[in-house]
């Protein structure tokens, strides 16, 4: 604590701080110093987009994964440059220029300038109800009807000399090239473990013409990891990969699989096996199980929330449910390396934790405390 109080000592911004450390005195960097090295550290571990294309395969109509990206955003960028750029241009995917790519769309003709509409559909609401009260025009309605009472009522040569900046927006060939490659927007903004526009390309061009979409080609790969991370007993790995599975199938309209999933995920939070378990060295995680207050092994509110989502949308009562996660933990439970409650005590503390009763679930883990020591006598906890 006090070497820390020392780090709150007062500098000028960009300055150097000195701290006696015995007899020496260390000397240490200045913020400016230490945001280079961040700096400089992620940049050397970026692809260039110039490199990363010579392992792609482009699209029909010869665009690869970050000019298809492109296209999904040109219409928030504004024509001409004055945009502000994501940092994951360029250490996600190696783009440096997205001004100069952009451009480079619209001579290709896969993005053109969008009118005026398209401009007042960018603005917010507040703005639009500012131009229209200037000219004595309505102020409600939604956006749609605020743009359209601007255009129809106020002179365009007005409108364009308020708002001068264009967006792009996609030309018909934009549009095709867009829907084709849909894998790219999908895993840009969804993520799926190791899986980016780069990789996920690779894949579904390794399975052209054999029918698979890009979804199936997610899902094979999702499996494929979850047997991994069970194989290196990395747990806590699987469980968050058998997560983003039931999200998966949450979008595709399988809520009956994604609560059945949700459940295997549950029975894996409570039975404290978290990446690299070891039934060898039970006593050390151990130490972490109990009482529930302290313990780590627990179901995150996230969960909780997405069970209760696949409960209303399958319309079921609170019985039918805990027969569901039952049933589906049931399954499992054989693949797990250690339990520290029963099935029908996971299903319970579901509920437990949707009603936050902190008492009843204090009472499950001292309970399970108890027939933990009876079973690992040896085991101090």
């Amino acid at each position: 604590m006090a070497l820390f109080s020392l780090f709150k000592k007062k500098a000028a911004s960009g300055s150097e701080v000195k701290v006696s450390v015995g007899t020496s005195t260390a000397k240490m960097k200045s913020t400016e110093e230490l945001r280079e090295e961040w700096h400089a550290e992620r940049n050397a571990s970026v692809v260039p987009v110039e490199k990363r294309i010579k392992t792609a395969t482009p699209s029909k109509q010869g665009l690869y994964p970050h000019e298809i990206l492109a296209l999904d955003y040109a219409p928030k960028y504004y024509v001409g440059g004055g945009n502000s750029f994501p940092g994951f241009w360029w250490y996600g995917y190696g783009v440096r220029d997205v001004q100069a790519l952009l451009d480079s769309l619209e001579k290709r003709g896969f993005l053109r300038i969008g009118d005026l509409h398209t401009t007042l559909g960018r603005q917010k609401v507040t703005a639009l109800k500012e131009v229209l009260k200037a000219y004595g025009n309505k102020q409600t309605g939604k956006k749609d009807d605020l743009i359209q009472r601007a255009i129809e009522e106020i002179p365009s040569d007005d409108l364009n000399q308020r708002f001068p900046q264009r967006t792009y927006t996609l030309t018909e060939i934009g549009k095709a090239t867009l829907e084709e490659a849909a894998y790219v927007s999908y895993i840009h903004r969804h993520g799926a473990e190791d899986l980016d526009i780069w990789s996920l390309n690779q894949l579904v061009h390794l399975t052209k013409g054999t029918g698979f979409s890009y979804r199936d080609v997610i899902w094979r790969y999702l499996n494929e990891r979850c047997g991994k991370h069970y194989r290196d007993r990395n747990y806590g790995l699987y469980r968050n990969c058998r997560f983003y599975m039931s999200g998966f199938l949450c979008e595709e309209g399988k809520t009956q699989s994604a609560l059945a999933m949700l459940a295997e995920v549950v029975l894996w939070d409570l039975s404290g096996a978290s990446n690299g378990y070891d039934p060898q060295h039970l006593e050390i995680f151990a130490k972490h199980f109990f009482p529930y207050e302290n313990s780590l092994a627990t179901t995150a509110p996230g969960i909780i929330a997405a069970i209760l989502s696949c409960q209303e949308e399958l319309g079921c009562s609170d019985e039918e449910l805990k027969a569901d996660l039952v049933e589906s933990m049931s399954k499992s439970m054989a693949s797990v390396p250690i339990q520290l409650f029963t099935v029908d005590e996971c299903a319970q503390i579901v509920f437990m934790e949707r009603d936050k009763d902190v008492e009843e679930l204090t009472r499950m883990y001292a309970r399970a405390k108890r027939e933990f020591k009876k079973n690992h006598p040896g085991i101090k906890i």
